[in-house]
């Protein structure tokens, strides 16, 4: 076991959410809190209006009957109305359980009757007609509140739109003063504030619990690492209901910065209208803009294609230096000027990123090769590493010294060591109160001393950083008895324009395998330029959200084909080079069809749902491993 690592604490005064809210509405009413799409522009609420609606909204949910520590889910895609219900909530001493828009009514009704929510904040139409469909099987559930004003949303007593909801707490707050204050006073830093359901991979999800200061704490250490100040904006898009967006929307009202809120089907638009300074996303996101530079490019001139080219291989050298924390020679720093000139300020200027000061990708690894490339161009990506069990993060990259390849040290006050079987411990103020209704589960999480098991690989670099591995379910035990850690080898097949997912198999097999998907879009353009044969019928085409239509589902004829499987062979065989021979990879399959989130092969925050893979692909595993 190796020695714990501590993240340096500074002075942290133990207080509420609720306390840090209305701390920023009484010193900052002027400055913008939330901006949002309205029409062609934006329209928004500084805090003093921000705060008017929270009030209003908590003195309804107050009239509505909503006690102390009563729970109220919230299913809804980021929006600033969002932010509105969950501080309202809180300053009404309740519990948010947050539920992602996505998920099944099967799983939606699993969570707010697990939860024992007496009311549910819905977004649309849509999500109304979810919930009544198993409203039957919610007993507890007592009121259903509809974000938009739509006319269905009148349908009941026991149904009202969420402006209904504030102004019958305008009215309760008239002949009740005071009251609202009174609730979100008597709230304690080690009160229960949210119960945010685990999106797992396996089984059904488990409510973790999350307690005031356990996002106090962490918004203190994050506001220490990262540039904010009052007025600054922030870009939401990400799900709120996931402890990432969430945790850094909290940080942003901690430093009385304004957030922007956009959804995925405008952020093309969005990015480069707003200029954001900071934003937090997924390494999905990361690897589509390189991989839609790269098609832009080989599309283009050839002279266009050797400048990108040259400058590419300059931020990546230049991004390699800046991670090292060394300063560049002088031929290095002039050849990035050149860069910047005729390349980077255009990609920045274009993607609307040139007043950025960072942007932090979580959630799984961002390829180094990605890492080097972003921010040697200009565009600073830290990385850091969490868990919904310590609402959010545990480490962070600081600003200016960061290292690809790593997720950081710990943060402020956090105490971590590496356990006898390489698993990642954590002991700090950020860690749960445990699993709703599951004390058996809870205690197995913990050790005999009280460190949190992460269920991750990890170790710790020379400088202290914390080094991803693996998730410790993950890890493959070939039949062989050889250990193999599959992220490694997928970021390496990934790493080819080829390909835009993998997944790696072999546990309890001979051998390690792969199943990959495609760049359809790519195979396809091949295959014409080819005259390969395939039926073209068979393609089906979604809508980005930036409006372009992509290929999903490619003929299945078009895999087999020999060219195609060629190139697959030698991507197979370069990214081999890297490994050892019992880590490399002996066969492949080709999917024909992209993983989606609608098909719960996606997590909400786009990680791959192993087990679902396999189970849906069985018969190419079999065929596989029966040569």
């Amino acid at each position: 076991m190796t020695e714990a690592k501590i993240g340096e604490p500074g002075a942290i005064k133990r207080e509420t959410l609720n306390e840090l809210f209305w701390t920023i509405v009484e010193r900052y009413p002027d400055i913008d809190a939330v901006r949002f799409r309205s029409g062609s522009g934006f329209n928004g609420l500084n805090y003093r209006a921000l705060g008017e609606q929270v009030r209003n909204l908590a003195l309804g949910l107050l009239a509505l009957g909503l006690r102390h520590g009563d729970k109220v889910s919230l299913l809804s895609e980021t929006r600033y109305e969002w932010v509105v219900a969950d501080f309202a909530i809180l300053t009404a001493a309740g519990v948010t359980v947050t539920v992602y828009p996505t998920l099944s009514a099967r799983t939606v009704q699993f969570i707010v009757h697990n939860s024992d929510s007496r009311i549910i904040i819905v977004e649309d139409a849509v999500q109304l007609e979810k919930v009544l469909s198993i409203r039957d099987k919610l007993p507890a559930l007592e009121r259903i509140l509809v974000i938009e004003d739509f006319a269905a949303a009148a349908g009941g007593r026991d149904i009202l739109t969420l402006a209904e909801a504030m102004e019958l707490g305008r009215r309760y707050g008239a002949s009740n003063p005071g009251v609202y204050e009174a609730a979100w006073r008597g709230v304690k830093p080690e009160d229960l504030s949210s119960i945010v359901y685990t999106s797992g991979t396996t089984g059904l999800p488990k409510g973790t619990m999350l307690s005031h200061w356990n996002w106090r704490f962490n918004v203190h250490a994050v506001v220490g690492l990262v540039t904010f100040e009052p007025g600054a904006t922030l870009l939401a898009f990400l799900p709120l209901a996931h402890v990432y967006m969430r945790l850094v929307y909290f940080a942003a009202v901690a430093a009385a910065a304004t957030t922007y809120f956009s959804r995925p089907e405008t952020l093309a638009a969005d990015l480069p209208a707003i200029r954001p300074h900071a934003f937090v996303s997924v390494p999905r996101l990361f690897e589509r803009v390189y991989g839609r530079l790269m098609e832009q490019v080989t599309a283009g001139p050839a002279l266009r294609r050797r400048i990108f080219q040259w400058a590419a291989a300059v931020a990546r050298e230049m991004g390699e230096a800046n991670s090292r924390w060394e300063k560049p020679r002088i031929g290095l720093r002039l050849k990035h000027r050149l860069a910047d000139r005729l390349v980077y300020g255009k990609i920045r200027a274009k993607m609307g990123v040139d007043r950025l000061r960072w942007t932090c990708s979580s959630g799984s690894a961002l390829r180094r090769d990605l890492a080097f490339f972003f921010n040697g161009m200009g565009i600073t990506i830290i990385e850091g590493y969490g868990m919904t069990e310590v609402a959010a993060p545990s480490n962070l990259n600081p600003v200016g010294r960061f290292k690809p390849g790593t997720v950081g040290p710990p943060i402020p006050g956090v105490m971590q060591k590496i356990d006898a079987d390489g698993e990642i411990l954590i002991k700090g103020d950020n860690v749960m109160l445990g699993y709703y209704k599951l004390p058996e589960e809870t205690k197995s999480c913990f050790t005999a001393d009280g460190w949190l098991k992460t269920g991750d690989v990890g170790e710790f670099d020379a400088d202290g950083y914390l080094v991803f591995k693996e998730r410790k379910k993950h890890i493959l035990v070939l039949s062989t008895g050889k250990n193999v850690a599959p992220l490694p080898i997928e970021e390496e097949l990934k790493k080819s324009r080829w390909v835009d997912e993998a997944v790696v198999v072999g546990d309890n097999e001979k051998f390690t395998a792969a199943l990959i998907q495609p760049n359809y879009l790519l195979l396809l353009e091949f295959a014409r330029e080819r005259g390969l044969r395939f039926d073209e019928t068979r393609t089906e085409l979604s809508e980005t959200p930036a409006g372009e239509a992509l290929p999903v589902r490619v003929d299945k004829a078009l895999l087999r084909n020999e060219a195609v499987q060629e190139i697959f062979r030698q991507v197979v065989e370069k990214a081999n080079q890297v490994f050892d021979p019992h880590e490399q990879v002996k066969q492949f399959r080709l999917l024909d069809e992209a993983l989606t989130l609608e098909k719960d092969e996606l997590t909400p925050t786009l990680k791959v749902k192993k087990e679902v893979i396999q189970q849906k692909y069985a018969h190419l595993l079999r065929e596989i491993y029966a040569s």
